[in-house]
């Protein structure tokens, strides 16, 4: 029984640093999409350069936004409002869910009610 409450907080503790890591991710991509948008925007250069360091700033902020997502969906788990089930949902859930912070307007798989499911570190 020992044995399971530290695997326990184990996950817990690696799934809250997902978490952090998550925000740092999402902000890192951020700051560098509008920096190269700015300079792209407000620095003389050749029109080529500039095409380039917009396009590297969407890049950029796309795969930082898809992994952010990708960390959200995996580390802990999402309770349904109206059963309390506690689940881990699809990507595609999680990414077209809309959402206010962690709290995510989806289908529960156990009840097939849609509601705004809150994220949760524990089962």
């Amino acid at each position: 029984m020992e044995n399971y409450n530290e695997i326990t907080y184990t996950k817990e503790d690696a799934d809250r640093f997902m978490l952090r890591l998550e925000w740092v991710l999402t902000y890192i991509s951020t700051i560098s999409f509008f920096a190269l948008i700015f300079t792209a925007s407000f620095i003389s250069m050749p029109d080529i350069s500039r095409v380039l360091l917009i396009i590297a700033g969407f890049v950029i902020f796309a795969v930082g936004i898809f992994y952010a997502v990708r960390i959200e969906q995996i580390a802990g788990y999402y309770e349904c409002q109206n059963c309390h089930n506690r689940y881990i949902p699809k990507y595609s859930s999680v990414f077209f869910a809309m959402h206010i912070g962690r709290t995510r307007y989806m289908k529960c798989p156990k009840c097939d009610e849609k509601s705004w499911n809150k994220k949760v570190l524990t089962k």
